[in-house]
């Protein structure tokens, strides 16, 4: 209220001084007498700030709080323990179905007249005995020679089986195999003329029939994790043919293993084998010893073996004592990175071959004069082994070998259906090798693998029957789960044989004869009707082409076989 009449009391003065000031003025040149007012007891007051503005007052800080005690009293119930009876739950359990069958039977028939027949069983409830046995039978009535059909056709037959029984720590397991394989020998040259000063029957198709039985008894550690690990097995083989060859072998192959740590480890392997061989010019007692100690030792991304080869072996016609030789045994692999690793080599070793081994080689061997050893004196070998990605592994590697009795195959002047052995003294074999492995999905998956060889030898004019380069593919296809298919492709190249004839030089060289490239195309098809019932389809040699991969022996042409399998 006072602020009110206070301010219209100043608004007063101030409009009579203007007034006034007005009135005065309007007497030009006269001076009056002037009054002025001033007055000092305003109070000029500000509104009061927020108290949001404000700073918020420290808080006095709480004191810790002292010990604090409970008193507890002790309260018994008596009440008596619970009676629990147990009583056993009745409740069927049924065995899940698999879809496990322990047996299968084949049945087959294809051109050439050539029925297949195989049955396999092996026991699946058992806990502590494994067996398995198989029998296969394929025969083929006709060959690919067509002027003599009879006279090229081929038979094999195979008993086999095995068994396990396990014990708490090992294993003991035993093998057994009968196998009879049949040939003529219908590989005649038609023109091939006699040389003088040979003795020589004529063009007579032999049946040759060769029976080869294995037999092995071994024990080995079931763990392969402990301190001692261990594996023995004791073996005997027997072979004979429908003419003077026969050979028995008894041997035993053992290895010892200790690791004293998860780094490091060292083994102790030997191998002994006394070996009978008869042939028509010749009963040979063969024995074969080697004993190889290595230790092997992991540090980090490094890994190492060390060790040596010790052989004494007599593998001559003539009664000679047994030689022995050293060997070294240096190997090395460093991982780079996560995909990739290298690894490097150097060692040596002895190749036991029997008449057996041959054999299997080239079925149509003849008599031989003499039996040797291959002796590796030193093999350098190095590569690479990388992974691009989880579906795609590739491989490759060189491999440089010095080797003595190299052993080759060529035709006999004197039967020109058989072959004979031949052997070469100090041959230098360099070898280059790669491999690709492909899996784009479960349903797809392709190998690859080629091969590459350069033979420097010392008596013997070229590497005869043996292959200059390889190339073998393997695919894998299920679009979906009832069938399957497979196709592979084997190609061998660089194949020379030694002809009947002699080039006239100093001194005078055989007729060497260039075989084509042998190329297989193969095919097999698998549907299964039912769980238990599939039909198969498979084919060898599509392209048709006269393959020969021993010379004077053309294979047969375009071979198929279908038929039913069935489990039970």
């Amino acid at each position: 209220m006072q602020r009110i009449v206070k301010l219209l009391t100043f608004l007063g003065l101030f409009c009579v001084g203007i007034g006034t000031l007005q009135a005065q003025t309007s007497q030009n040149g006269a001076v009056q007498d002037q009054e002025f007012i001033i007055q000092k007891d305003r109070v000029i007051r500000l509104p009061k700030k927020l108290r949001s503005l404000e700073k918020a007052p420290s808080l006095p800080q709480p004191k810790a709080l002292g010990p604090l005690s409970f008193p507890v009293a002790p309260f018994f119930l008596t009440i008596p323990a619970a009676e629990i009876t147990s009583e056993p739950a009745e409740k069927e359990w049924e065995v899940p179905n698999l879809e496990t069958y322990p047996g299968l039977v084949r049945v087959g028939y294809g051109n050439f007249l050539s029925p297949l027949i195989e049955g396999r069983y092996q026991s699946t409830q058992s806990e502590d005995w494994q067996y398995a046995t198989r029998v296969f039978h394929q025969s083929f009535g006709k060959g690919p020679v067509t002027w003599m059909e009879e006279e090229s056709k081929e038979s094999h037959t195979e008993l086999a089986g095995q068994g396990s029984y396990f014990f708490s720590t090992s294993e003991l397991y035993s093998s057994l195999s009968l196998r009879r394989d049949a040939y003529r020998y219908y590989g005649e040259d038609l023109g091939f003329v006699v040389p003088p000063n040979v003795d020589f029957g004529g063009p007579v198709f032999d049946p040759n029939t060769q029976i080869q039985g294995n037999f092995k008894l071994g024990i080995r550690d079931s763990e392969k994790v402990g301190l001692i690990g261990y594996e023995g097995a004791l073996l005997l083989n027997g072979f004979k043919d429908s003419f003077a060859a026969r050979e028995q072998e008894l041997g035993f192959e053992g290895k010892g293993i200790y690791r004293p740590s998860k780094d490091l480890s060292g083994t102790v392997a030997l191998t002994y084998f006394t070996t009978d061989t008869q042939d028509r010019g010749y009963d040979l007692n063969r024995n074969y010893l080697s004993l190889r100690p290595e230790g092997n030792y992991q540090w980090g991304d490094f890994n190492f073996t060390a060790g040596f080869v010790l052989v004494s072996e007599n593998d001559s016609l003539e009664a000679s004592k047994p030689g022995i030789r050293l060997f070294p045994l240096i190997k090395s692999t460093y991982q780079i990175g996560e995909n990739l690793s290298v690894n490097a080599a150097i060692t040596g070793d002895v190749q036991r071959n029997t008449y057996r081994s041959f054999v299997q080689e080239n079925p149509f061997l003849g008599p031989s004069e003499k039996l040797l050893n291959t002796v590796t004196k030193l093999s350098f070998s190095a590569g690479v082994e990388g992974l691009v990605s989880d579906k795609l592994v590739y491989r490759a590697g060189i491999d440089l070998r010095r080797q003595a009795n190299l052993h080759f195959f060529v035709n006999s002047y004197a039967d020109t259906s058989r072959f004979e052995l031949v052997y070469d003294q100090e041959a230098t074999v360099f070898q280059f090798n790669s491999s690709v492995e492909l899996s784009l999905t479960e349903k797809y998956t392709l190998a690859t693998q080629v091969d590459f060889f350069h033979y420097n030898l010392s008596n013997q004019q070229v590497a005869w029957h043996r292959p200059t380069w390889t190339l073998q593919m393997n695919q894998r296809y299920s679009p979906f789960k009832k069938l399957s298919l497979q196709a592979n492709l084997q190609v061998m190249g660089g194949l020379q044989a030694r002809g009947f004839g002699v080039i006239e030089t100093k001194p005078v060289q055989a007729e060497v004869v260039k075989l084509p490239a042998i190329v297989d195309l193969q095919f097999n098809l698998d549907y299964a009707v039912s769980s238990r019932l599939s039909v198969f389809v498979s084919g060898s040699n599509l392209l048709n082409r006269s393959n020969t991969r021993w010379m004077n022996y053309p294979v047969r042409g375009i071979q198929g076989v279908g038929g039913l399998s069935f489990k039970f």
